[in-house]
């Protein structure tokens, strides 16, 4: 009986043992996890502002350098699209830390890419819709994470002026889209606009979109439809205010900087 006793004893005292090693390994492990995600957050907060930078220049080269190659036939431009796009990837996850905001630009992508293969081999109206759907997608997404970046609490640097601007061009973007699906919906809904499939199309978008945007209308491309014209008058009404609030909002951040102990 006193030796069953020794040998229960011994089995919980050995039972306690293992569960104090696995609580200690958990234990560790917890740690080792919240030291990465300290980590992380302080890179996070040491590239955000960089990056907001390297995504602007990413996006002017974009779309004032490679869609108007794109639409005079230099199609190795498309090249950059492909690295662009994989930076991109990164900057988002850098800056938001958001796995929603990086699942929605690799949908974008995935859509550019099909509409691409299908293009190649047979090209419809099928790879206008798809592209002008990623579009959409990725102006909104890096809309709001480069907004909650740029007007979040903090000093107000160069950097986020000109993640500023990142998010004017973000404002294109997305009325590039919905003038796209006007004119698919409606053939003439623009004057000066023909919806062909091909690389063209989009620098002619981008280009009506920022005279609309900056109010500048060389009239060259007029928006005939009801739903076409509402859309230029909210873009250029957005146009005229975006600076002012800026400004305010940018000065309002940089007053609140100063003050806080």
């Amino acid at each position: 009986m006193r030796e069953r006793t020794v040998l229960l004893s011994a089995g919980a005292a050995c039972s306690t043992i293992a569960n104090s090693e696995s609580y200690l390994i958990l234990i560790c492990e917890v740690r080792s996890v919240q030291k990465t995600g300290e980590r992380f957050r302080l890179l996070q907060e040491r590239l955000t502002d960089p990056l907001l930078t390297a995504l602007t220049i990413m996006m002017a080269v974009l779309m004032f350098v490679v869609a108007p190659l794109q639409a005079v036939g230099v199609f190795a431009a498309h090249h950059f699209g492909i690295a662009f796009a994989l930076l991109l990837v990164a900057a988002v996850f850098m800056v938001s830390g958001s796995a929603l905001a990086v699942a929605s630009i690799l949908l974008a992508i995935a859509l550019v890419g099909v509409a691409t293969t299908l293009r190649l081999q047979q090209p419809s109206i099928i790879d206008v819709y798809l592209d002008a759907s990623a579009w959409l997608i990725s102006g909104i997404t890096l809309g709001v994470v480069v907004f909650r970046a740029v007007f979040g609490p903090g000093r107000v640097t160069l950097h986020r002026i000109i993640g500023a601007v990142q998010l004017y061009f973000d404002i294109a973007l997305i009325f590039v889209a919905l003038f796209c699906f006007v004119a698919l919906a409606v053939p003439d809904a623009f004057a000066g606009l023909q919806m062909r499939n091909n690389l063209a199309l989009v620098d002619k978008l981008i280009y009506f979109s920022f005279m609309t945007l900056t109010s500048v209308g060389y009239g060259d491309i007029t928006p005939l439809h009801p739903i076409a014209r509402s859309l230029a008058t909210i873009e250029a009404i957005i146009g005229q205010l975006y600076p002012a609030t800026l400004l305010a909002r940018l000065v309002t951040l940089e007053l609140q900087h100063r003050r806080a102990p």
